[in-house]
């Protein structure tokens, strides 16, 4: 979760924090949502310099007491990255937001588990980055007022990435078989946008959903990566145009 919520720039980025927080700690501080985002922050980097900024001050405090009661060691994850990313997914708000996810659901893991529609995911995932956040990017550069939601196109991506992959593991280690239902989450769900799937869109092969789209990814990964166009009903079509 932590890793898609930092996108393709932070990712491993979130993911060395999320691995430096035992998850049991994450579920006793879920009640205290400064707590999280002091630990979020806090292993992130976001809080290693010196600034007038009250809330900073605060969120330094608390990641020092925590480190402190828990006895967790500051590790150094690689550096955060801000260029290049609309203000919406600045890493300060994408933390924020996560850290909200845990504090508004104590129990997320089952409810991701038990999800079964689009619906219910859009409700599960309807947070907002903390009230700092609502004006704020960065820490002591006030912005307009804004509600910094999860919109609904990078819930998705979480479904993809995330929730879809996360129920499939759970289902088959308690020998369940709910691919169907799988398949039509990810049939509801729009075409993903990336070089590849517009790649295939350009040979004339196009998506109607994640499902579609999903299929097109695996499908370059295990037989275009790998030259494998002689076993691939596609590649055999796609060689008989040329």
């Amino acid at each position: 979760m932590a890793k898609n919520f930092g996108l393709n720039t932070n990712g491993n980025s979130f993911l060395q924090l999320a691995k430096a927080i035992p998850f049991s700690i994450i579920r006793k501080e879920s009640f205290e949502l400064e707590n999280l985002e002091a630990l979020f922050f806090g292993m992130a980097g976001l809080l290693d310099s010196d600034r007038e900024d009250v809330y900073f001050k605060d969120l330094k405090f608390r990641y020092f007491y925590l480190l402190h009661k828990y006895q967790l060691e500051k590790v150094y994850t690689e550096p955060v990255q801000f260029f290049k990313h609309r203000p919406d997914n600045f890493p300060t708000i994408r933390l924020s937001q996560l850290a909200g996810l845990y504090h508004q659901h104590q129990n997320l893991f089952s409810k991701i588990i038990e999800l079964k529609s689009i619906d219910t995911i859009y409700k599960v995932f309807n947070v907002s980055a903390s009230l700092y956040w609502q004006n704020h990017y960065q820490f002591d550069k006030e912005s307009s007022k804004k509600k910094k939601s999860l919109s609904d196109s990078f819930i998705d991506l979480l479904v993809i990435n995330t929730i879809v992959p996360l129920q499939f593991a759970y289902a088959k280690t308690i020998n369940e078989s709910i691919a169907e239902d799988l398949i039509s989450i990810l049939d509801s769900i729009s075409p993903e946008k990336n070089s590849i799937i517009e790649k295939f869109k350009s040979f004339g092969i196009s998506s109607e959903n994640a499902f579609e789209t999903q299929s097109l990814l695996q499908l370059k990964n295990q037989y275009c990566d790998v030259n494998g166009c002689m076993k691939c009903a596609v590649g055999m079509e796609l060689l008989k145009c040329r």
